[in-house]
């Protein structure tokens, strides 16, 4: 480690250098109040540049996805990066995904099915982003057939509706349960404060085609209700892959509409979510016929509705109750020389949770959280070719879950403080009343499982401090996962185990100038029973999710973000990760993992208004190589290193319009994405052609203008 953290150490002197703050300029803030939110009255009336710079910095500063409940940064236990509102706009992000790619140790991987996420090295080849906890204002996004939490466009949430992503790294477990595994995405939406009262957009994409939103909002602090819609209709791009086809691959179109309510009234919150998506994937999954166009689509359908009420019961004590129905369904459409075949996922979640928080001290330096929740769940899994659904495969899989929740947090001096939980969770699985003879013979299942996490804090004020973490989580295996089955492409394996996770982290931030912010990082993750999509061993030909073994991820990450009154906006990090994988126990081999990339950075910076107009941002993301599957031969092949530049004009209000316009992938050398076994080829029983890896998307230009009244 000792390499790892003078390499580090020398990064996060780069970055504050480049980042360090000039002269302040004394005309004034530029800086788009809208996109900052409101601050509470002070005792003396700052100027309008201080102003300014004090609510971007409370934006930055504030967490509430990591615990429950509203913290500064450096009392929360798990190492955080809150992506701001004007950084979203300033940088032309058109979905959480491209967001999410500008964030030290976070990668993106798009393939075509949808936008995965990696995080320290780790994005276990044929997941949908079941190891990453995905809330909209807390409301869990991931559903109960595969878990799945979009951030592409196959998510419940339009980029133009956020105030700010905050990413909480590492498992959360404690708070969460399930799924709180290697990070956590809460989303925040814009109040009817923090936006417009009517806006709408319409963006033009070289490959994404055409996005338009609009959305409305009114009331104040204590009533306001709010909506908006996404509509979106994707052009493509063709691209060649000799193991599939000789000819260009086309097929990769997509459609989505996303649409939301959000309410408030006094303590009561409420919202309505919904949204419906197609994705084509060009690269004919699943066997499917490469001439076909699509050879294969996806489609993804899925409605939350959440609510609940909040009421302070006295100065100390202080509950919530929130019920919430969760819909889903996935299917896809597999194109094959003579017929079509057909799966389908569905999934309904009903559920509740009840919390508390009790100030044991007065002045606020002691207290305690509790809270229970509890579901069930409705799954059933079909598969059957078109015009043959008497004679498909039907797993219907219903199962409850349960989890009780405790954490002590405490600041017994000025500079030492302390955060202390567990969770106990249980799910169970009821047997399918099948006699012991049948081959679908399901036994009833209950897994139990204790999470617990423990911080210490030690910071002088608001100047640097430090952070010392541990936490455990856990992942209950997805309906999918455990039992899906359709006697062509996948095998069940019901006998499949939870995963587990133990991470251990030391984290330094400073503030060693005004507007400037710095992180440094060193972690170790150790997951254990992972489970990862393989060949089935007694039906090669077809996929089945297996506990392969232990993953571990131990590096450092550095991290900065700078800002200033006159509008000048910077952040960079680098994470230097060594992955490796071995058997549950035993020994553990660094670096043949796939898709792990051992160095991931990112660097932006934006502009004031230049010449009282625009802003201009550039943005860098860079990908040292990774390994991917071995090829037919059983040879390790390598994705080559990748760097996208990109550069957004932005221009925020002339008479109420604005304008964004920008290049994605500047340079236009394609990503080589580590491809799933989803794509590999059987052309016959004892034949198998692997597709190690797939083609990233090329160069795109886009203009998006917009009208805010």
């Amino acid at each position: 480690m000792t390499g790892l953290v003078r390499r580090a150490f020398v990064l996060a002197v780069g970055f504050a250098t480049v980042l360090a703050p000039g002269p302040a300029r004394a005309d004034g803030p530029v800086v788009d109040v809208a996109d900052l939110p409101p601050l509470p009255p002070a005792e003396d009336a700052p100027s309008s540049s201080a102003t300014v710079l004090a609510a971007a910095t409370a934006e930055e500063d504030v967490v509430v996805g990591a615990a429950k409940r509203e913290q500064s940064l450096g009392n929360v236990a798990s190492a955080v990066t809150v992506i701001t509102a004007d950084r979203i706009r300033r940088f032309g992000y058109r979905t959480v995904a491209e967001a999410l790619a500008g964030v030290a140790g976070v990668y993106i991987q798009d393939t075509r099915l949808t936008s995965s996420v990696g995080i320290r090295g780790l994005l276990i080849p044929g997941g949908f982003n079941s190891r990453v906890l995905v809330l909209v204002d807390g409301a869990t996004v991931n559903e109960a057939w595969g878990a799945f939490g979009g951030v592409g466009f196959d998510g419940l949430v339009s980029i133009d509706d956020i105030a700010r992503i905050e990413v909480i790294r590492g498992p959360v477990g404690a708070v969460y349960g399930t799924n709180a595994f290697f990070a956590i995405l809460n989303i925040v939406t814009r109040g009817a404060l923090e936006g417009s009262k009517a806006w709408g957009r319409i963006g033009i994409n070289s490959i994404n085609g055409a996005v338009g939103t609009a959305g409305f909002a009114q009331g104040g602090v204590n009533q306001q209700i709010r909506g908006s819609v996404l509509v979106m209709s994707r052009i493509g791009e063709s691209s060649t892959i000799p193991a599939i086809s000789s000819s260009p691959l086309e097929g990769d179109g997509a459609n989505t509409v996303i649409a939301a309510v959000v309410g408030t009234h006094g303590g009561s919150f409420g919202q309505v979510r919904a949204y419906r998506s197609k994705r084509d994937s060009p690269f004919a999954p699943y066997d499917s016929d490469p001439v076909n166009d699509p050879a294969y689509s996806l489609f993804n359908y899925q409605l939350l509705v959440e609510g609940g009420h909040t009421r302070e019961l006295s100065k100390r004590l202080s509950a919530s109750g929130r019920g919430y129905l969760n819909l889903y369904r996935y299917a896809d459409r597999i194109y094959n020389t003579s017929d079509v075949f057909l799966d389908y996922g569905d999934a309904k979640t009903i559920g509740a949770e009840v919390r508390g928080r009790y100030e044991l001290r007065a002045d606020g330096k002691l207290g305690i959280t509790a809270g229970v929740e509890a579901n069930y769940n409705i799954t059933k899994s079909r598969a059957f070719t078109d015009g043959m659904e008497a004679s498909g495969v039907v797993v219907p899989l219903d199962f409850d879950t349960e989890g009780v929740y405790s954490e002590l947090d405490g600041q017994p001096t000025a500079w030492l403080g302390f955060t202390g939980g567990l969770r106990f969770d249980r799910r169970h699985i009821p047997s399918n009343g099948l006699p012991a003879s049948d081959p679908d013979v399901r036994e009833a299942k209950t897994t139990t499982r204790l999470s617990p996490r423990a911080a210490v804090f030690l910071a002088k004020k608001e100047e640097y401090g430090a952070k010392l973490l541990y936490a455990e989580g856990f992942r209950n295996p997805s309906a999918f996962e455990g039992y899906f089955k359709d006697d062509v492409d996948f095998s069940a394996n019901p006998n499949i185990r939870p995963e587990t996770i133990r991470s251990f982290e030391a984290v330094l931030w400073a503030r060693p100038a005004i507007g400037l912010s710095t992180r440094l990082s060193g972690f170790y993750w150790d997951a254990r029973d992972v489970v990862e999509q393989l060949p089935d061993p007694m039906n090669p030909a077809r996929l089945q999710f297996q506990n392969v073994g232990r993953y571990i991820s131990q590096g450092v990450e550095v991290e900065a973000t700078y800002r200033n009154s006159a509008g000048w906006y910077g952040f960079g990090g680098a994470t230097l990760a060594r992955v490796g994988s071995g058997s549950t126990g035993g020994k553990v081999a660094f670096g043949d993992v796939v898709d792990a990339p051992a160095v991931t950075a990112t660097a932006g910076a934006s502009t004031p208004k230049l010449f009282d107009r625009a802003h201009l941002s550039g943005e860098l993301v860079f990908l040292s190589s990774r390994h991917t599957r071995p090829d037919d031969t059983g040879t390790p092949l390598t994705s080559k290193a990748w760097a996208s530049v990109d550069l957004t004009v932005y221009v925020p209000d002339v008479r109420g319009f604005d304008l964004t316009a920008g290049v994605r992938n500047l340079i236009g050398r394609r990503d080589e994405i580590p491809a799933p076994g989803d794509y590999d080829r059987f052309p016959d029983p004892a034949t198998t052609i692997t597709v190690p890896k797939i083609p990233g998307e090329g160069r795109e230009f886009f203009i998006k203008v917009g009208y805010s009244h």
